[in-house]
C-alpha cells in the first residue's frame, strides 16, 4: 500500500544554476550537495559509471524535490512542452501571486501570460490564480494562489 510521496525529482543540466532559482529566486531552502556515484546506482538506474551531484529542496510544508545533475553520463536535453508524452511540471502554492510574478519578471524571469484568476467551473479552475514560467532546463513551473 503507498503511504504517500517521499520525494520529486527533476534531471539538471547545471545544479548549481538550478539551485539559484529554486533558493534565490524562488526562497526555498536546499541541503548539502552531496556527490552520489557506484555500482549501486549503476544498479538502479541500469546506466553504467553514474556519477551525480544532488541537493534536496525542501518547500515550507516539508515536501522535498531532489535537484540531481548526472555528471557521468551526461543526458540530452528534451522537448518539456507541457503536452508531451512523460514531461511532468511542479505547482508551487504561494500567498500573493501577482508579487511573486512582478518580483520574478524584475528579475528576468519570462513567464507565459500574468497571473489568471479562474472562475467557479473546474475547468476554469475552480477561483485560483495561475501562472507558468519556465525554470532550469525548461522544467514548466505552475504558480498558484487559492481563492479567498
Amino acid at each position: 500500500m503507498i503511504k504517500g510521496i517521499q520525494h520529486s525529482s527533476y534531471t539538471v543540466s547545471n545544479l548549481d544554476e538550478a539551485l539559484h532559482f529554486f533558493c534565490d529566486l524562488l526562497g526555498l531552502q536546499a541541503s548539502p550537495i552531496m556527490e552520489p556515484r557506484g555500482e549501486r546506482l549503476n544498479k538502479l538506474y541500469k546506466l553504467q559509471e553514474v556519477s551525480q551531484r544532488l541537493a534536496a529542496i525542501r518547500t515550507p510544508n516539508n515536501d522535498i524535490i531532489h535537484l540531481i545533475e548526472y555528471v557521468s553520463p551526461k543526458g540530452e536535453r528534451i522537448d518539456t512542452t507541457l503536452c508531451n508524452p512523460g514531461v511532468a511540471h511542479i505547482a508551487f502554492e504561494v500567498d500573493d501571486i501577482q508579487k511573486m510574478y512582478d518580483d520574478l519578471t524584475a528579475k528576468g524571469m519570462v513567464f507565459n501570460h500574468p497571473p489568471y484568476w479562474g472562475g467557479q467551473k473546474i475547468e476554469d479552475i475552480m477561483g485560483w490564480g495561475v501562472c507558468f514560467l519556465k525554470g532550469p532546463d525548461g522544467i514548466p513551473i505552475e504558480l498558484m494562489q487559492a481563492p479567498e
